[in-house]
C-alpha cells in the first residue's frame, strides 16, 4: 500500500522490534516518574524546612530564647516539628518569675496527642523551698511494671542525681542533665542561675544526655547574663553514663553511702540495720549527695518472730514486698541548703536555718557551716522503721551527719536531741 519510508541516506528505516520498543517506553516511564519523584522530594524538603523554621520558632518563644533551636531538634535521632503547649497554663518560660519552665511537645500546635518532647526548668539561687525532707518520698515503688523479680529492695525506683565531674557544674540522671552558671559576684541577692534538661520521648542515648546538658548550660548562661551575672560554668565531662539503679550489699558501699559501710565494721548485732546501699558518685564540689539503705527481704523476714515477740508492730504479710523498710540521706551544700525545707506530719513546710537540728514526721535533720557556708544533713525513714530500730536510728544518723560533715570539712555541726 505505502512504501517505507527511507533516511536521506537511502534504504528504509530499520525496525528495531518489539523488545527494543519497550525498553524505550519505560525509559520514558521512567524518566516522567523521576521528574515527579524529584519534584515531590523538592517539595517535601521544601515543606520540612518550614516545618524546621516554624519549630524554631516555637522553640524561641516558648523557651525565651535561651536554647539553641536547632539542638533542640537534633535529639532523639532529628525532628523537623516540636511546639510549645499553649494550654490555660502556658508552659511558657518567664525568666522574670522564676522558677518557671517551658515544655516542648514533638508535632504541630494544635494536633490532638502531641506526645511530649523535652521540658527546660530554670531555677535562680538561692530559692526557698527548693529540697523538701518528706518521708513519702519513698524511693522504691513495688507497683512498677517489669519488676524482674519480686523482691522490692532489689532496686530503687528512679536513679540518684550523678554529679557533673566534680559536681560544680551540676548533675545528671538518665533522662536529665541540671547545669549551674554560678555568679563571679551576688547580683540582687541572686548567686546563680540553675537550669534542668529533661527528655520526654523516652530513654536518651548518652550522646542525649551529653546534648540535654549542653542545652542546659546554654540556657543557664544566656539567663545570668541577662541578669548580669558573670559567669563561666566548668567545662561537661566527655561521658555522662546513665546512673545505676541496683543496690549492693551495704558493707561494700561508695560514694553517698561510704559513711554507713564504715559505721557498719566493728558492729556485732546488724540484724536489724540497712544491709543493702546505694549512693551517688563520690564527688568532692557536689551541691547535694545521697544514699538509700534498705533492709533486703530475706533478712527482715528472718527477724519476724523476733520482733513480734517483742511486741513490734511489723505490719502484715504483704508488706514484706509492698512497704520495704528503707533509710534515705540527703545532704546539701551552699544554697542548695538555703533553700532546704522539712515537712512536719501537721503539713505545711518549714525552712532549717543555720544552726537547727530536730526530728519530725520520720525526719531527723542537722544542720553545719562548711567554708562559711551552710549545710543540711537529713534523713527520712520508712512508715515504722523508725519503731524498728529504737534508738539505733539516732546511732546511724549521727554517724552520717558526723562523717559526712568532717569530710566536706564543716564545722559548728548541730545534731536532734537524743530521744
Amino acid at each position: 500500500m505505502f512504501a517505507p519510508l527511507e533516511p536521506s541516506g537511502g534504504g528504509p528505516l530499520p525496525d528495531r522490534g518489539r523488545l527494543r520498543n519497550a525498553v524505550n517506553a519505560l525509559f520514558c516511564t521512567a524518566g516522567v516518574a523521576g521528574v515527579l519523584l524529584g519534584g515531590w522530594a523538592l517539595y517535601d524538603s521544601h515543606r520540612s524546612g518550614q516545618y524546621r523554621a516554624e519549630s524554631r520558632t516555637a522553640i524561641r518563644q516558648a523557651c525565651a530564647d535561651l536554647v539553641d533551636p536547632d539542638a533542640v531538634l537534633r535529639l532523639d535521632g532529628g525532628r523537623d516539628r516540636v511546639s510549645a503547649d499553649e494550654d490555660a497554663y502556658g508552659h511558657r518560660l518567664d525568666p522574670s518569675d522564676l522558677p518557671d519552665l517551658c515544655e516542648l511537645r514533638s508535632g504541630r500546635a494544635g494536633e490532638r496527642d502531641r506526645p511530649p518532647y523535652l521540658t527546660l526548668k530554670l531555677h535562680s539561687l538561692p530559692q526557698p523551698g527548693l529540697h523538701v525532707l518528706d518521708p513519702d518520698d519513698e524511693p522504691f515503688d513495688p507497683w512498677a511494671p517489669g519488676r524482674p523479680t519480686g523482691d522490692v529492695t532489689d532496686r530503687i525506683a528512679a536513679p540518684l542525681p550523678a554529679p557533673l565531674g566534680d559536681g560544680r557544674a551540676g548533675s545528671h540522671t538518665a533522662r536529665a542533665v541540671t547545669v549551674e552558671a554560678v555568679c563571679r559576684e551576688d547580683v540582687a541577692g541572686v548567686t546563680s542561675f540553675r537550669a534542668t534538661a529533661t527528655a520526654r520521648y523516652g530513654e536518651p542515648t548518652a550522646g542525649d544526655r551529653w546534648a540535654l546538658a549542653a542545652i542546659a548550660r546554654t540556657a543557664a548562661v544566656r539567663a545570668a547574663q541577662r541578669k548580669g551575672c558573670e559567669t563561666t560554668p566548668p567545662e561537661l565531662p566527655a561521658d555522662l553514663p546513665a546512673p545505676g539503679r541496683d543496690l549492693g550489699p551495704a558493707d561494700r558501699a561508695a560514694g553517698g553511702c561510704a559513711w554507713y559501710a564504715a559505721h557498719l565494721h566493728g558492729l556485732g548485732d546488724r540484724k536489724r540495720l540497712p544491709d543493702r546501699a546505694l549512693g551517688t558518685p563520690p564527688a568532692e564540689r557536689a551541691a547535694q549527695e545521697s544514699c538509700v539503705l534498705v533492709l533486703g527481704t530475706d533478712t527482715r523476714r528472718g527477724i519476724l518472730a523476733e520482733l513480734l515477740a517483742e511486741g513490734v508492730r511489723t505490719g502484715g504479710p504483704s508488706d514484706l514486698l509492698t512497704n520495704p523498710w528503707w533509710l534515705r540521706t540527703h545532704a546539701y551544700f551552699a544554697d542548695d541548703a538555703d533553700g532546704t525545707r522539712v515537712k512536719p506530719f501537721t503539713g505545711g513546710l518549714h525552712d532549717i536555718a543555720a544552726g537547727q537540728a530536730g526530728r519530725e514526721n520520720r525526719v531527723l535533720y542537722a544542720s553545719a557551716s562548711c567554708g562559711g557556708r551552710p549545710a543540711v544533713f537529713g534523713m527520712t525513714t520508712a512508715y515504722r522503721y523508725d519503731q524498728v530500730l529504737g534508738p539505733r536510728l539516732d546511732e546511724v544518723f549521727t554517724a552520717y551527719a558526723t562523717t559526712t560533715a568532717e569530710r566536706h570539712g564543716c564545722t559548728g555541726l548541730v545534731l536532734p536531741a537524743p530521744e
